[in-house]
């Protein structure tokens, strides 16, 4: 602090007999900020640690979903296809994208 505050204080310190402490009353000042600042941060981060976990939740889900519908259409493709026809009927059939394993 500078020296005209802390003149400041003193003559105010003086002038009401000690009662009113101006240094006490910004440090206790300054606590109660520095109190509800940790507080603020403190629930920011979990509120950002809640929303990634709810993030990854929905992405897990969502890639199980996508899953399961790959698996349905290809066990659909599998039942509707003629087993020995190609193109119109002629030729080897068409296997490459009927792979059993999931994302091959």
């Amino acid at each position: 602090m500078s020296w005209w505050t802390d003149l400041r204080d003193s003559v105010e310190k003086v002038a009401t007999f000690g009662m009113y402490d101006p240094q006490r009353i910004r440090q206790n000042e300054r606590e109660q900020r520095d109190l509800v600042n940790t507080q603020i941060k403190a629930y920011t981060d979990q509120t950002a640690i809640t929303r990634q976990q709810l993030t990854q939740a929905r992405e897990a889900t969502e890639i199980e979903r996508r899953r399961v519908n790959e698996k349905q259409i290809r066990a659909l493709r599998r039942s509707y296809r003629a087993p020995g026809g190609g193109l119109l009927g002629v030729g080897q059939p068409a296997t490459q994208d009927m792979d059993a394993k999931l994302g091959g």
